[in-house]
């Protein structure tokens, strides 16, 4: 029951990477791989490398073939520290309750308290806030705060504007949560991001565009704070 122990471990959010199939470009896939199973594959190695925290993050992907994904993710991430989270659908992740940890919703998704109550109180909720004007509505039910985009990204067609790193440190300044910078972050100004006092960063496509990504994630997990 080693995989249960771990579960309940405190949580650590110093490499974050999100992604979903929509994400994966032919490059990264093997031989016979589809994108799943390419994503299933590069999870499995963050997760025995270190890898804090995957959010899978699937707009266009119907609820069973996320389910189904929840689970086969689950498998490979077993007996390693990394927590699985589920993006946007608090129904789902009440269903996949016993393998998921988090659930994270944006500012234009379901109420924090609504979403809180479906999960329950086990289940770990993070928030997304694009600008420092929602931080007074971040309500105690809430366990991080996903913040950004910091820098310009090219992995959301609909993100915000970019906040910046002084506007982000104003953030950092106001909460007692764990702070997780997002958007257009690159390994070379994570060392900068973690002075600036954030609790990790979320990373899609500096992870995702290159053949030697693990070396990536080796690299930030030398970068991220212990």
């Amino acid at each position: 029951m080693l995989m249960k122990k771990l579960r309940f471990q405190k949580f650590k959010y110093n490499t974050y990477f999100i992604a979903g199939i929509e994400n994966i470009h032919p490059q990264l896939m093997h031989n016979n791989e589809n994108r799943e199973d390419t994503l299933i594959r590069i999870v499995k190695d963050f997760a025995k490398n270190g890898l804090d925290v995957f959010q899978l993050r699937c707009k266009k992907t119907q609820d069973l073939d996320i389910v189904r994904m929840i689970y086969k993710i689950s498998n490979v991430i077993e007996n390693t520290n990394c927590k699985l989270c589920l993006n946007d659908n608090p129904r789902l992740a009440y269903q996949t309750k016993d393998v998921v940890d988090i659930l994270h919703i944006g500012q234009e998704d379901i109420c924090p308290h609504k979403a809180k109550e479906i999960i329950g109180q086990k289940m770990k909720l993070g928030l997304s806030i694009t600008n420092i004007s929602q931080m007074k509505k971040v309500p105690s039910c809430v366990d991080y705060l996903g913040v950004g985009p910091i820098y310009q990204t090219p992995s959301k067609h609909d993100a915000s504007k970019p906040i910046g790193e002084s506007q982000l440190q104003s953030i950092i300044l106001k909460t007692n949560l764990p702070v997780i910078a997002i958007g257009g972050i690159k390994i070379e100004n994570t060392k900068r991001l973690f002075n600036l006092g954030v609790s990790g960063v979320a990373i899609i496509s500096e992870l995702l565009q290159k053949q030697n990504n693990l070396d990536l994630l080796k690299k930030l997990k030398k970068i991220a704070k212990k």
